[in-house]
């Protein structure tokens, strides 16, 4: 109900559950509390007109899938907070503990510098306040640990990928992940076997681990397939994006030259050599692409031809 631009609530007879003195109320018949706002701050009501919590946060929703916890951001001593609490502001985080955020149930939390997390609904720790960093990656987490990392199973708090490495670059994709181990970069499946050798000083992959670009010591780069095998020479540059007609890469020249650009197909073959004075993506649709070589005009076709003839 709304009266003079405020907004209150009554039940079906016409009672006033509660007066129209807010700039919003909000009931869901499924929750036990009713949420009301007042100039952008919101509070708790229950149905007796008793304020549970006070109008002090900028910020509060139901949390996850309990009607009985709420998500809160308020200021105190001038200070930012957020914080998971009961209708009437106590906390459900353990003592000491600063909230991180949460995903679904997950709380991630900070207590006396070390992460942890937290299961929302039973209150249960997923995994003690023992590591420098937590993040939740689908079924695992990656934890890291005087400065070391690896992946531990959700459901079984197994370690399934031992915490000696550096970094990763990627999530597990395709059962897939790019690990740094001794500042070597490399590739392990998901049931921690190698892959790609941890010898390279870079992997990186555009295509959902699919395709693996790796540049090794001499800062030359090939492409891997999602088993490690090789399958393109060794160039200055080359393209890993697997939704092309072809890859091209960049041949780098004797100092005072102009850099070249090929193409390889899909196999990994050489089709062109690097005589190409500029690259052009070679997209799936294309029946051919304009070059040029050497300042000329020429035709790339889908066979991997090289044709004068435009054949667009």
């Amino acid at each position: 109900m709304e009266e003079k631009g405020k907004f209150g609530l009554a039940d079906y007879d016409g009672k006033i559950v509660v007066p129209a003195l807010y700039t919003s109320v909000e009931y869901k018949g499924y929750e036990p509390y009713i949420r009301v706002e007042l100039d952008g701050k919101f509070g708790l009501m229950d149905t007796e007109q008793k304020l549970l919590l006070p109008i002090r946060c900028s910020k509060l929703e139901v949390f996850f899938q309990r009607t009985d916890v709420y998500y809160a951001e308020y200021q105190e001593e001038g200070k930012r907070k957020t914080d998971i609490i009961t209708e009437t502001g106590s906390s459900i985080l353990p003592a000491g503990a600063v909230l991180q955020g949460y995903h679904g149930a997950e709380i991630m939390v900070n207590i006396n510098g070390k992460d942890a997390l937290i299961d929302g609904e039973s209150g249960a720790y997923l995994l003690k306040p023992i590591y420098d960093s937590v993040d939740s990656q689908g079924p695992r987490y990656w934890v890291c640990q005087n400065g070391k990392c690896g992946f531990i199973d959700k459901k079984t708090h197994e370690v399934l990928v031992p915490l000696i490495y550096d970094d990763k670059y990627t999530y597990f994709r395709n059962g897939l992940v790019i690990l740094v181990l001794k500042g070597k970069a490399g590739v392990m499946d998901e049931q921690g076997n190698t892959v790609i050798p941890f010898e390279y000083e870079k992997i990186s992959s555009g295509s959902d681990n699919k395709i693996f670009n790796v540049r090794n010591t001499a800062q030359k780069e090939a492409l891997f397939t999602a088993e490690g095998k090789q399958f393109t020479a060794w160039y200055d540059y080359i393209t890993d994006d697997i939704s092309k007609q072809f890859y091209y890469y960049r041949q780098d020249p004797p100092s005072g030259d102009v850099y070249k650009f090929g193409y390889v197909d899909k196999s990994g073959k050489d089709i062109t050599g690097p005589v190409f004075d500029r690259p052009v993506m070679f997209y799936a649709s294309d029946n051919c692409i304009e070059l040029k070589k050497d300042g000329q005009t020429v035709y790339l076709t889908k066979e991997g031809k090289i044709r004068k003839k435009n054949c667009k």
